[in-house]
């Protein structure tokens, strides 16, 4: 059986990632959408040649979809995946999986191998990173991306600017994707939160700059920074840099190209991707074709809740 062969439905077309799915899908695969905005969901639904629903339990009881990509406000999470795994049906939910690591917990008490979207342990530049270039014991991380204002989001997803659908905000969103990415990379279980700074906006009750400061389990620290700061253009959509040093390197990525300095080397430049973008369709293609051979994910709701447990403890120390 093909991964081409599924009757695949996407769930909560309005937000923004579910675009980048598409070049994965053969043409009349995707057999229906939906979205409370009913015109998103037409235009969609009108580009895929595929049936349109504002009632995504209608969409599931009429199509009865091999496999679902799930998508919607963080405070219905927990209720769409507890749907979907009544009825059996295998899918991927965007981050963060509800509102706290509660919510993420009932989920994974129901069901293990739910797919997360954590993208970046489906890309080349992680995979060479772990598997080449990082070859000694990592000391610290540090990751900034900073994405474009908030206001981007008003006129889809204006639930990511409340605390009370969404959770919160830039640390939420984007942060998560690097608390896991950090976990892989050097092979921690979990981290310890020591200390958050949130910086807020007087039109939303999320934040939309915000730093971190981790122990993680390895003894190795790590720096996340993520904002809804950068002012984007036709060319550039968000700033995201890493640094990670070693017992014996120091990294830097940025714009594409991997600065290695190394004790005893010449530094070098490596290519490698700082578009996480590009992702999305590998990951689709790999989740479809795990789930036709049985395979657990790379990622699941076990590794949620890991992230969800730390991002919870960085919210918290924000308060302090």
């Amino acid at each position: 059986m093909s991964i081409h062969d599924l009757k695949v439905a996407f769930i909560g077309v309005s937000h923004w990632h579910v675009p980048l799915y598409f070049p994965a899908m053969a043409k009349g695969q995707v057999q229906a959408v939906s979205d409370p905005d009913e015109n998103i969901a037409k235009k969609l639904a009108s580009q895929l040649n595929c049936k349109c629903y504002t009632d995504w339990q209608k969409l599931l009881d009429e199509v009865k979809p091999d496999f679902v990509f799930a998508f919607a406000p963080h405070n219905q999470m927990k209720a769409l995946a507890l749907n979907l795994i009544a009825r059996k049906i295998p899918f991927a939910i965007e981050k963060p999986l509800g509102l706290n690591a509660g919510e993420a917990a009932e989920v994974l008490k129901a069901v293990e191998d739910a797919t997360i979207p954590f993208v970046w342990r489906y890309s080349d530049t992680v995979a060479r990173l772990k598997e080449s270039i990082l070859k000694t014991k990592i000391l610290h991380m540090q990751y900034r991306f900073i994405a474009g204002p908030p206001s981007r989001y008003l006129e889809s997803s204006k639930w990511m600017l409340s605390s009370a659908t969404a959770g919160g905000g830039c640390m939420t969103n984007l942060g998560v994707h690097f608390i896991d990415m950090a976990l892989y990379l050097a092979d921690s279980p979990s981290a310890k939160v020591l200390s958050s700074v949130y910086q807020y906006n007087k039109d939303y009750d999320i934040e939309i700059y915000a730093s971190s400061l981790l122990k993680m389990d390895t003894g190795a620290s790590l720096a996340i920074e993520t904002g809804y700061a950068y002012p984007m253009d036709s060319e550039n959509k968000r700033e995201n840099h890493w640094c990670i040093v070693t017992e014996d390197g120091y990294y830097t990525l940025a714009n594409n190209c991997l600065e290695a300095r190394e004790f005893g080397k010449d530094a070098v430049n490596i290519p490698l991707n700082t578009d996480s973008d590009v992702y999305y369709p590998k990951f689709a293609e790999a989740t479809l074709d795990d789930c036709i051979n049985g395979r657990r994910p790379r990622a699941s709701a076990v590794e949620m809740l890991v992230v969800r447990k730390i991002l919870d403890g960085m919210n918290e120390a924000a308060k302090c």
